[in-house]
Order: C-alpha cells, then sequence, then structure tokens
C-alpha cells in the first residue's frame, strides 16, 4: 500500500500528480477534502478524477485540510491511497437518509461480505449522524468505522459530501476496505480535563439542548464561564466543550449553531439526565499524549497509511500548535485528513460521534513493522504549569464537593427510608414532610403545608411538653423526647423525636428539623421460622434447637448424616418428591434412634444431626450408625399417583469431645465427603484437632471483624404482667460464616478470649446494641466478663460511648462467677456505668456460690435465675422453692427476677405462679435481628 497527498490548487498540478503517480493504471481510493475554493475548480477536479476507474472517490468539506504535519485552508486536497494486494478491495456507498434503519441494513451487508474497514464521512448541520452510527454498530458490531463530519470553517452555513462526481448536501458517504491481509487500527486523542461540578441535561431533543440543571443552557454557560462567551455563538464556546462520560469513555459536545426557540444545537446528542461538565484542555499535555501515541504505534503497529480526521474546536484551541500534534502522528506514516464538525470513533460494539478529538485510522496490507523514531519538527511548548494548576485545583474541589454531595443525598435517602421527618419554619408552620411522616398521620403532604404540628397534637399531651420544646429549641439546642399525637382517622401514635434548630453562617436559625420514629406498637417478633425450635417440614427439632441443646447441655459426640447426591434426586424427581424423601427418612430416623435415646434433629437439606446420651460409649455410638446406615439403603415414596423406591446413600462425620462440638462435626462430615467416604463413618476427636480448630477460629474472627461479618440477634425478655413498658432484649452474638451459616458464641469465644481480637468483639458487640436500642426505643442486656471489666481500654471505651447518650437504653449483665472474682472492681464499674444510666444484671445465678453478701453490696438491678435451674422447674419441688426463695429475696432487695431457657408454655407458667417478672428462652422468642 502506498499514501501520498496533492494539495490542489489549479488543474496544472493536479494533472501533472496524476501523471507523475500513474493513477490511470492503478487503483486505490482517493480522499477529496475541499477548504476555500473556486466551485468550477472543484467539480473539474471531480470530472477528471473519473478518468481513473481503478480509484473509488469520496470526500467532504472541511475546516481545513491535513497532509502531513502541515494545514492547508485554501484550495482541494487529494489523499490518494495506492492498493497493491490484488486482494484487497474498495467499494463506495451514499446513503441519501442516514437513519438507524439504514445504518443497520449497510452494516450487516457490510459484515456479510467481510469488510474490515468503513470510512465515512456526514454532514451535521442538516442531520445527526448518531442514529445512522448506532445502527452500523447493530449490523456490524466489530466492524471498524473511522472518519468524520463535514465542516465548512466555523461559518456554519452549508457543508457536502462527495460521491464520485457527485456533490450532495445532504446524507453521507462510505467506503469500505475488504481484504484478509489488511490490518487496521484506530486511536482517539481528547485529553480534556472536566472541571466544575457534575450537571444534569434536565430538557432536550435530539442534539437540542434547552435546560441544564433546571436552567435555561445560555444562562449556565454566562454563569460559570461569563459573559464573552456568548458573544459569538458557537465560535465563542468551541473552547468549552461539554464531557460526559459514557460507558467508559469520555465524549465531547461542541455547540454549532443557537436555535431560534433559545436552544444549543449540538455536534451530537446529549440525552436526558446524562451528567455532564465543562471542558478545558491544556495544550501541553494534548501536545505531549499525541507523541506518546505516535511513538507507540510507530513501534508496535504495521503503518503504511494514516487517516486523520481532527475536530476544527481542537485547531481553534491548540491554534499554532496544532501542526505539532499532526506532526507527530504524521512521522508513524504518510498522513491525509481534514478538520471535521464531528470525530467517529468505533469501539467494540458501538460507534460513537465525538467532539474535540483528534482520531485516526492506522491502515497497512503488510504486516510487518518498522520500527522508528519519530523525528519532530517542533518542540513542545512548555507547560501551562498554571492552567493545569487550576484545573488541578478544581478538579479535586468537584471530586470533594461531588463526594460530600453524594454522602449528603445517601444520608437524606437512608433517612427518609428509616426516620419520620418534617421541617418547620421560625413560626412552627410545616414547610415539608417526607413519605413515612405522611404514612404515619394519614395526611397527605399538601393537607400538612402551612399549618403548625398543632393539628397532630393529642389532647393527653400537657402544654409543659410543647413549652419546654419551644424554649429549648429557641435557645438553639437540640430537643428529645416522646410526643403522644393524634393522626387523620383520629387514633394515638407515639413518636420518640429529635428536634433540630438549622443556623446560618451568622448562627441565627433558619428552620427546624424533626427526625422522629414510630413506637406506637411493641416491635413484633421475628419472622415464625426463626423464632420457632422446630422444623416445618419434619416436625423434628431445628438448628436453633440443636445449638441450644449443645450450649446448655455440654453433649461429648455428635453426628452429622446427611443424604449424598440430594441435589440429583431433587433436579430427577422435583422439590414436592425430595421433600417427601427428607419427611420419611426423618421418620424412619426417630422410629431407629429414639429407642436408642439418641435424638434427631435436622440440620439444613437433607442433613440430619443426631446426638448420642451422655453415657453412651463412642464405639456404641459409632457402630449404631453403621448399623443404621446399612438399614436405610432405599424409601419409598409417593412419584406421582404411585410409590417408588428411591436409592439412598449417606455421608455420616461424628465429633467426639471438644467445646465446639458442631463445628467438629461439621468438619468431620466434610471430610467424609472429600475422601469419599460413603461405606463408614469418619471420625474426629476434640483432643486431636483442637489447634486446628483454634487456628481456624482465630483467623475466621479476624476475617470477620474486617469484613463486619460478627451480627447481633437480639431475643425478647418478656415480661409477666403487661405494664407498658419498653420492650427488652438481650443482645446474642453471632458469626456469619462465608456460606452465610450463623454461628453462637460457644463456637469460637472461649477460643480468641485469649487473643486481642476479644476486646474488639466487645466493642463491636456493644455498638451494634446501642444503635440497635436507640433505633427501636428498646432496652438491650449485654454480656460482658471480667475479662471486659477488668480491661482498662475496654473500661475506657465503654465510659467513652456512654459519654455520648444511650446509657438508659442498656443493661450490663455480669454472671454471677465472674462478678465475684473481684467483687470491689465490679462495684467500681458499676457505680461508673450506673452514672450514665445503665442498668446492672447478675447471670447465670445458682450456677456458683449464691454469694448472697456480695449480692447484697452490688444491687444489681436484675437477677437472671440459671438456666440448669430453670429447666427442672416442672418436675422437682426442691428447685421449685428454690426460686420461689430467690424470686421473694431479690423482690426485698428491690431487684427483679428473669428466668431464662423457658422452652415451653407449661414451664412458663409454673415460672409466673413462683412470682418472677420476666420471661426468656424460645416459648417466648428465638433471637433474631431487629428491624
Amino acid at each position: 500500500m502506498q499514501h501520498f497527498s496533492h494539495h490542489c490548487c489549479d488543474l496544472a498540478s493536479f494533472d501533472a500528480f496524476c501523471a507523475t503517480h500513474d493513477l490511470r493504471n492503478r487503483r486505490g481510493l482517493i480522499q477529496v477534502f475541499v477548504t476555500e475554493c473556486e466551485e468550477s475548480l472543484l467539480q473539474t477536479v471531480l470530472e477528471r478524477l473519473q478518468r481513473f476507474p481503478g480509484f473509488a472517490v469520496i470526500g467532504a468539506s472541511a475546516a481545513g485540510a491535513i497532509a502531513g504535519g502541515d494545514i492547508l485552508d485554501q484550495g482541494v486536497l487529494l489523499s490518494v491511497t495506492v492498493l497493491e494486494h490484488a486482494s484487497t478491495q474498495i467499494k463506495t456507498y451514499y446513503v441519501a437518509q442516514p437513519d438507524a434503519d439504514a445504518g443497520r441494513s449497510l452494516g450487516m451487508t457490510l459484515a456479510a461480505e467481510g469488510a474490515r474497514l468503513a470510512l465515512a464521512l456526514g454532514n451535521v448541520l442538516d442531520e445527526n449522524p448518531e442514529p445512522f452510527l448506532e445502527g452500523f454498530a447493530a449490523g456490524a458490531p466489530e466492524l471498524v468505522l473511522a472518519g468524520g463530519v463535514a465542516a465548512d470553517n466555523l461559518r456554519f452555513h452549508g457543508t457536502f459530501v462527495i460521491h464520485g462526481d457527485q456533490v450532495h448536501s445532504r446524507g453521507l458517504v462510505l467506503a469500505a476496505f475488504y481484504g484478509q491481509d489488511l490490518h487496521v487500527r484506530t486511536e482517539s486523542l481528547l485529553n480534556c480535563t472536566s472541571v466544575g461540578r457534575p450537571m444534569r441535561i434536565t430538557r432536550a431533543r435530539e442534539e437540542c439542548v434547552y435546560e441544564i440543571d433546571g436552567k435555561p443552557v445560555l444562562d449556565v454557560y454566562r454563569y460559570y464561564l461569563g459573559e464573552e462567551v456568548l458573544e459569538n455563538i458557537p465560535v465563542s464556546m468551541v473552547e468549552f466543550p461539554l464531557i460526559a462520560r459514557t460507558q467508559g469513555v469520555d465524549v465531547a459536545r461542541l455547540p454549532v449553531s443557537l436555535t431560534e426557540d433559545g436552544a444549543l444545537r449540538y455536534a451530537g446528542r446529549l440525552r436526558m439526565e446524562e451528567p455532564v461538565r465543562f471542558g478545558i484542555g491544556d495544550i501541553f499535555t494534548m501536545l505531549e499524549r499525541a507523541r506518546e501515541v505516535a511513538a507507540h504505534l510507530a513501534c508496535h503497529v504495521p503503518a503504511e497509511a494514516l487517516y486523520v480526521y481532527s475536530c476544527r474546536g481542537r485547531r481553534l484551541y491548540l491554534k499554532e500548535h496544532a501542526p505539532i500534534e499532526l506532526g507527530s502522528l504524521a512521522a508513524v506514516a504518510p498522513a491525509a485528513g481534514f478538520f471535521t464538525y464531528g470525530e467517529f470513533f468505533h469501539l467494540s460494539g458501538d460507534n460513537r460521534l465525538l467532539n474535540m478529538t483528534t482520531t485516526v485510522a492506522i491502515v497497512s496490507e503488510s504486516n510487518e513493522i518498522r520500527p522508528k523514531s519519530p523525528v519532530l519538527r517542533q518542540k513542545l511548548p512548555a507547560p501551562n504549569r498554571t492552567l493545569r494548576a487550576l484545573a488541578r485545583l478544581s478538579e479535586v474541589t468537584s471530586q470533594e464537593l461531588a463526594q460530600s454531595m453524594r454522602f449528603l443525598e445517601q444520608y437524606r435517602y437512608a433517612l427518609d427510608q428509616t426516620a419520620i421527618v418534617s421541617r418547620t419554619d421560625l413560626q412552627g408552620r410545616i414547610t415539608y414532610v417526607n413519605a413515612l411522616f405522611e404514612q404515619v398521620t394519614g395526611y397527605r403532604a399538601e393537607e400538612l403545608m402551612g399549618n403548625s404540628h398543632s393539628l397532630l397534637r393529642h389532647p393527653d399531651t400537657p402544654s409543659a411538653v410543647y413549652e419546654s420544646l419551644w424554649r429549648t429549641i429557641r435557645a438553639k439546642q437540640i430537643w428529645r423526647g416522646v410526643i403522644k399525637n393524634r393522626a387523620k382517622d383520629g387514633r394515638a401514635y407515639y413518636l420518640k423525636s429529635t428536634i433540630i434548630p438549622l443556623l446560618d453562617e451568622h448562627g441565627e436559625i433558619l428552620e427546624y428539623i424533626s427526625v422522629a420514629e414510630d413506637i406506637s406498637e411493641i416491635i413484633q417478633a421475628q419472622e415464625r421460622i426463626e423464632r420457632q425450635a422446630v422444623d416445618r417440614l419434619t416436625g423434628l427439632p431445628n438448628r436453633n434447637s440443636l445449638i441450644e441443646v449443645i450450649e446448655r447441655d455440654r453433649f461429648g459426640m455428635l453426628a452429622l448424616l446427611d443424604v449424598a447426591g440430594f441435589k440429583s434426586i431433587n433436579e430427577y424427581y422435583g422439590f414436592e418428591v425430595g421433600d417427601r424423601v427428607i419427611v420419611e427418612l426423618a421418620a424412619r430416623l426417630v422410629r431407629y434412634l429414639q429407642p436408642l435415646e439418641i435424638g434427631v434433629y435436622r440440620s439444613y437439606g437433607a442433613c440430619f444431626a443426631l446426638v448420642a446420651p451422655q453415657e453412651m460409649p463412642p464405639a456404641t455410638f459409632e457402630a449404631h450408625l453403621r448399623s443404621l446406615r446399612e438399614s436405610m439403603h432405599s424409601l419409598r415414596v409417593l412419584v406421582g399417583e404411585e410409590e417408588e423406591e428411591i436409592d439412598l446413600d449417606f455421608y455420616v462425620g461424628i465429633a467426639i469431645g471438644g467445646d465446639h462440638l458442631l463445628a467438629l462435626a461439621e468438619s468431620a462430615l466434610q471430610k467424609a465427603k472429600e475422601e469419599g467416604v460413603r461405606e463408614g463413618v469418619f471420625v474426629l476427636s476434640g483432643q486431636n484437632q483442637s489447634y486446628l480448630k483454634n487456628r481456624f477460629w482465630i483467623n475466621e474472627i479476624k476475617q470477620a471483624l474486617h469484613e463486619e461479618r460478627l451480627l447481633c440477634h437480639f431475643q425478647p425478655i418478656v415480661p409477666v404482667s403487661m405494664t407498658g413498658e419498653r420492650p427488652k432484649y438481650e443482645a446474642l452474638l453471632r458469626l456469619r460464616g462465608r456460606d452465610g451459616t450463623l454461628y453462637p458464641p460457644g463456637e469460637f469465644l472461649d477460643i480468641v478470649k485469649q487473643t486481642s481480637h476479644y476486646f474488639r468483639i466487645t466493642r463491636r458487640v456493644l455498638e451494634l446494641a446501642l444503635d440497635a436500642a436507640q433505633r427501636s426505643g428498646a432496652q438491650v442486656s449485654v454480656n460482658l466478663s471480667y475479662l471486659d471489666v477488668s480491661d482498662e481500654r475496654t473500661c475506657t471505651f465503654i465510659l467513652d460511648l456512654l459519654a455520648r447518650g444511650g446509657g438508659a437504653h442498656l443493661v450490663f449483665e455480669i454472671t454471677e462467677t465472674e462478678a465475684f472474682k473481684d467483687p470491689a472492681q465490679i462495684r467500681d464499674f458499676a457505680d461508673e456505668v450506673r452514672r450514665h444510666g445503665v442498668q446492672l444484671a447478675l447471670d447465670d445465678f445458682g450456677s456458683g456460690y449464691s454469694n448472697l453478701s456480695a449480692l447484697v453490696q452490688l444491687v444489681p438491678d436484675y437477677l437472671k435465675i440459671d438456666g440448669s435451674l430453670i429447666v427442672r422447674v416442672e418436675h422437682d419441688e426442691n428447685v421449685r422453692q428454690l426460686v420461689r426463695a430467690m424470686t421473694d429475696f431479690s423482690r426485698v432487695l428491690g431487684m427483679k427476677v428473669v428466668a431464662e431457657f423457658v422452652r415451653s408454655e407449661s414451664l412458663a407458667r409454673h415460672l409466673r405462679a413462683l412470682g418472677v417478672d420476666y420471661l426468656q428462652g424460645y416459648a417466648l422468642g428465638a433471637p433474631g435481628p431487629l428491624p
């Protein structure tokens, strides 16, 4: 391939050029770029080009022609590409109506024919080529397209394209290159810096923009860029394109005209709600980037011809430095092109109309790369450090402002989603309410605007409450409290409100904002399936029940039995049959194991947990499970209308001993699956697994703290008699495993107590509990150990946390055994936290020494009787009398009594009769998230 250009100012030079290069006997493509010239010269040139039938001819009017590193503003430039390989072919097309359908149709045709490159030249003054480009990409998503929009040197009066010897004031021309030996590469240079804050197109039609951020488009230019930017539209605006970020690519848009109805018409569409920013260019950066791209192309890309399409706005901005950019590119290979009103650029699956760019198509029939070091004719100008610094300052400031605005918007959104919000002027008139306010009160926003909150006032609320409220906020202080209001339908509701005066820069009150939470109803218990201890499908105790039993009774052996390949049963027979298999298997397990006093629990899916009685030897337990496997090779279940026998196989993992029985059993089951143990059982002992287990949990806790996978579930503490007091919960730590499994603290807490991670867990639980309490209005109990109380940093953290408020929402629980390790230190800690409104509970009372003397000195607010006593109340008269005595003793000291591990309604009835104040356990509600 050869590529050369000719600046044609008269017919004599034209004829000489054609003869010198023997165009009559060669073939290829001639691009004709027309600047200022006589119409007769152009027409004669086009007619004479028809003498060379081997050449296809396309062209366009130009805002300057490009010949290597030179810019021509007079005459006609011929860009001649001579093809040397017989396999390389060129076809040209004229598209009179370049819409999306025409683009799609032509793209599909060219793609089917195996085209490698499409050079397109279009118009923009009377029609937008973007629909054609988009349709072309839909028809030929991987066909490279390059080119540009015809121009007329900033007169914006009339442009044209050329096809053969015909000149068209509308439409688009295209030359398609074919050939297996053809190598094509495209590049685009923009290098404009987006400055200022992001704006949004709020009113637009096609390529005409009427409003930005709800303001007339000319007012936006005037406000940000000054009055002079409007003096000579559109020429005065070309140095300040709008930059839109679309699918990871910066796309610049330049105005080309001002419409009669006050809109700016751009060389390409800007879509509604599309974010845009003003762009400015640093000449040094633009030229430096061109040089870097040229150096890369020269050393890594086969290049025999460069087609250059550069924006007239870019030329205007670069001024006398524009030849430096063009010269850098021309040093790679012979180059020619023109200055456009928009450049076409191809991305994978997409074509774009760009502005303010220089785009190049690099073409070669040879795959040979001839590395070269481009020699530039001119040196780069000195960097404009002031402009670069100001652009950097503007960019950083805009980013910081945008980040602040994003945060504020997210805070506002979060607040509107979770809180009842209203704004009030200085006279107490409502100026804003959010959707939750409307929902709770029953009033529409328009009914509330201009009214005072007295519209909602309930007659039961004393006037003193409102007097205190107004006195506080008028003194520029924050008011907090509970207000009883009346909704539109007459019902009463209660709001826990915070009212904040908003101040101006002089410290004067602008308005008041109220953020409230509806606490009218006691927070509902969690989803039934979370709360219940029974699996709904099988009727067996579920995983929650299993965890509670393991924690309470400290069993020594646990097995997990999982159906091998159960997923295949579901996929082959369907989920309904799969459920029948689980139900029948559960029944068979109970019939077989219940006589052996082996407990059966459904853990998840087709996995069952089997708990051995304390006195059963490990060998006996293992033998029973082997016998069980041999008796259950298949099950008969209903499939459709007939019973069918389904073969079963199992994996069984057994855990023996250890403090983390369930985790160890899951490890044994996983090992059985990994090693394919289906005939026997896989056994892990707590003794030989303790090191690995400890290391696992320490690493797991460390990662969970980093990934915020430690959370709290809350178990309700229910009063025996309904007194109208706020709800109470105990915060119970849970670790969410990477697979979503929730682990109780019994699995890992003792292990991490020897590490610094333990104190991080304590702090995390305190933060979660206080946050939940403040959101819900409930009182939440948190367990503390002697380690926490004796650790200076943890105590400091607790007191700092309480100093920020909310102590009245908390109860600190300390076990009896822990409390009396150092009674004096515990008393000092209790005195400190009680100053912040925190209450104290003595947990597991009756499990240790029941030191009554120390108890009298500490005088906790709540006494929680140990679960090992509570579970025996129904069947042991001595225990009943002991619990009654504890209750009577506590009442004398002014303490409330809480009974834990209440697992049934009959046990709850016994405890009520014994005079306890609160009940806690699965019969009243399982632990779960707070709303």
